[in-house]
């Protein structure tokens, strides 16, 4: 049986220990292509508890693109951290199964399962283990043999070229410099005490065989940051303790990424000596406290060179797309006497879902058209490019506007996902008749500016959009011209438009057909969608759309 693609795409975001317990939070792909918001605000998709201080109303986003999740910082407060590296506003990153997503107080598991598969469940010592923590800095300074430890490994550990070479420099470092047989590098896999092993190594090597159990005390202790230990001294009863597996010294360090413990370094002296003849070394946590320090260092430069290339590769893929799709929108005013059509055109994000085209036909009339994909990213632009296409070659081949309207349904319908559309305007201007000929097919946002300073919506004979019904019969409206008239069409992106992020949740409002007519009645000269475009940028707060906007100008004397 084939899963749904909706199925397939989900993915969670479980909560790791040192934070206030948390469910599981459901990624699910939303309806064409929208964003999922996390904060605070009861109107998030993704709404945390909102007392927590350091969670900003809207903190971030996921968007789920060509297959692959996404998370983009939403200029919060307290900032956004990937892998321990913090994320630029607005700047997306892909994730990948496994990563640590830091969001204060809560480091949370990217995972495409639910429950976790793998790994091992921490036994549950409840109280029966008496673990003690390290303060932030060792009250004895470490001996001479270990320190020269340290600055022996310290090379070994900065050219480690990958995670497994870093851990095993570290196993390797632990047991020499605390003298305990048994140790491993672990990852937390969820809040409930499941790990992931991704070394370990004993008296007899590699010991990824063994049949290892790790206390949930020392693991939840070293959750909080701090270095846990426990030795067979400090034992209120020994035959209640991990003692019974002949365990009786043990430590617990954290590996930081920024503020997220990424990995833990876990020792312990089990199968070794008889029970009680084996504590811990003097120093032996405070050396691997500086060992976790140099290690976390060295593993923040592994992630933070791993982040900036997923980015990098993300953004060059990218820009090479919204390069292309620039390519094939009109580059300067189109001309078809006495008609000029300007037309601007931005993306919300790299790649856009609007589009607008003017073509000079080959009996001299001006035929200009402005769509809009559902959704955006690379699945709109990719749509937009063959509407536009299309629309394009017929109206060249045989200059017949509800034909080739309806061809372009018949195209599309079929393709197309079920909650995928096309909204288009599209006009033909005759200069011999001073007439306009057009079809709305579900666009609604087209108007005729009359001499006498009246708006004339170009709405007359609206159809569905593109690609919803196979069979729409889409008709021409026709409209008279005046002299020194003109017709703007924009796009929804520029109605919809919110005002700058960060008011108050009643000051929020959008940029509205009032704020087109406004623009409209001050305008200054002949470039009104310049104006139009820096009015909307100036609403915006200057820090870009949140929706593809693109609008178009016809003019005539």
């Amino acid at each position: 049986m084939t899963l749904p693609s909706d199925t397939l795409a989900r993915a969670w975001l479980i909560a790791l220990p040192s934070g206030m317990p948390l469910e599981p939070l459901e990624l699910a792909p939303p309806a064409k292509n929208r964003s999922l918001v996390i904060g605070r605000s009861k109107d998030c998709d993704l709404a945390l508890p909102s007392e927590v201080e350091k969670v900003s109303r809207r903190h971030a986003k996921f968007v789920h693109q060509n297959g692959e999740w996404r998370i983009a910082d939403l200029g919060s407060r307290w900032g956004t951290a990937v892998n321990g590296v913090s994320l630029q506003p607005h700047r997306p990153v892909p994730l990948s199964e496994g990563d640590l997503l830091r969001i204060q107080p809560w480091t949370f598991r990217f995972s495409l399962e639910r429950t976790a598969t793998t790994g091992s469940v921490a036994f549950d010592d409840g109280n029966t283990t008496m673990v003690r923590t390290l303060a932030a800095r060792p009250s004895e300074p470490l001996r001479q043999d270990l320190l020269n430890l340290l600055l022996e490994g310290a090379t070994a550990i900065q050219a480690a070229a990958n995670e497994d070479e870093l851990a095993a420099t570290l196993l390797d470092l632990a047991r020499r410099g605390t003298g305990l047989e048994n140790a491993a590098m672990l990852r937390a896999l969820d809040a409930d005490g499941r790990i992931d092993t991704i070394m370990a190594k004993s008296g007899s090597g590699q010991a990824e065989h063994l049949a290892i159990r790790f206390s949930r005390s020392l693991l939840a202790a070293a959750a909080q940051g701090t270095v846990a230990e426990f030795s067979g001294s400090a034992m209120a009863d020994p035959s209640l303790s991990i003692v019974q597996s002949n365990t009786t010294a043990a430590i617990c360090a954290p590996l930081m990424v920024g503020n997220t413990v990424a990995a833990y370094l876990y020792l312990d002296s089990r199968g070794g000596e008889a029970q009680g003849a084996k504590l811990l070394r003097p120093n032996a946590s405070g050396f691997c406290q500086a060992l976790c320090r140099m290690g976390g260092l060295a593993l923040a430069s592994l992630k933070r060179i791993d982040i900036e290339r997923r980015a990098a590769h993300m953004e060059a893929e990218l820009t090479a797309a919204a390069a292309a799709q620039r390519w094939i929108l009109p580059r300067e005013p189109v001309r078809a006497d006495p008609f000029i059509c300007v037309g601007q055109s931005q993306a919300g994000g790299y790649l856009g879902g609007d589009f607008f085209d003017a073509q000079v036909l080959p009996d001299g009339r001006l035929a200009v058209s402005l769509g809009d994909v559902s959704g955006h990213g690379a699945a709109a632009s990719v749509l937009m490019t063959a509407a536009q296409g299309f629309l394009h070659a017929s109206l060249t081949a045989h200059g017949d506007l509800a034909r080739a309207i309806t061809s372009l349904n018949e195209f599309i319908q079929p393709r197309c996902p079920s909650d995928t559309f096309v909204t288009l305007w599209t006009g033909i201007f005759d200069p011999r008749r001073m007439s306009l000929d057009y079809v709305d097919a579900g666009h609604g946002y087209a108007m005729l500016l009359r001499a006498d300073k009246s708006i004339e919506a170009l709405t007359e004979n609206g159809g569905l959009p593109i690609g919803i019904d196979l069979r729409f019969p889409y008709e021409t409206a026709t409209v008279q011209l005046g002299p020194g008239e003109r017709v703007l069409v924009i796009s929804d992106g520029i109605i919809e438009q919110f005002n700058a992020e960060g008011l108050p949740e009643g000051q929020r409002r959008q940029f509205g057909q009032d704020g087109v007519r406004a623009v409209i009645a001050g305008a200054q000269g002949e470039d009104l969608l310049k104006q139009i475009f820096e009015a909307l940028n100036h609403f915006a707060g200057g820090k870009g759309y949140s929706d593809d906007v693109t609008g178009i100008l016809v003019q005539w004397s």
